[in-house]
């Protein structure tokens, strides 16, 4: 056949390319946007998020696992400090209330001198300074190591974190969504 003899259809055809692939946009069509400004904006959020939500959740549970509210005192022998307790002042023990005395008992008891007081803290100011208690013919040397108190911020940090959380992520996720969308867009004008 002669080039004169070829049909005009095969005229129009495009010519054959070695690109058989799915048409991805290229890095210049992008978005700026899209590609660097929304995953950035996931990441900040995400790293806020996190924080929030963990706050949050921790001010929830805290209460009803007992992580917080009852202080810890320890009891530890007089003897043990020779001379320094002349200047402490001295509680006397019918004074203290029946969850201080609970908490002594504990402390006496314990190999670690340590009680949770479990209700009211009447001597906290003594407590706090460290007092000289006698009880059951022995003096103690009673102080407060860890207040225990409850974390207080609104509980609604958690639901804030999640969502904050869950918007980062769509914001890292949005260049490989745009790319897949944009290269499923091209396919379908051929």
């Amino acid at each position: 056949m002669s080039d004169d003899d070829a049909s005009p259809a095969d005229a129009d055809e495009p010519p054959a390319t070695d690109d058989t692939g799915p048409v991805e946009p290229t890095a210049s069509s992008e978005s700026l946007l899209l590609t660097y400004a929304a995953p950035f904006l996931g990441v900040v959020l995400i790293a806020v998020g996190l924080p929030l939500s963990i706050v949050g959740g921790y001010v929830v549970v805290q209460d009803g696992v007992g992580l917080c509210g009852e202080p810890t005192i320890t009891a530890t022998p007089a003897d043990e400090y020779d001379e320094s307790l002349a200047t402490i002042e001295e509680t006397p023990a019918d004074q203290l209330s029946a969850a201080e005395r609970r908490a002594l008992e504990e402390a006496i008891d314990s190999p670690l001198q340590e009680g949770k007081v479990a209700g009211e803290l009447e001597n906290r100011a003594a407590f706090l300074e460290g007092t000289v208690v006698e009880y059951e013919g022995e003096r103690y040397y009673v102080q407060i190591t860890s207040q225990n108190s409850c974390l207080e911020v609104r509980p609604l940090l958690f639901p804030i974190g999640a969502v904050a959380i869950l918007v980062g992520i769509g914001g890292v996720l949005t260049p490989p969504i745009y790319r897949k969308l944009a290269g499923f867009e091209e396919r379908m004008r051929r």
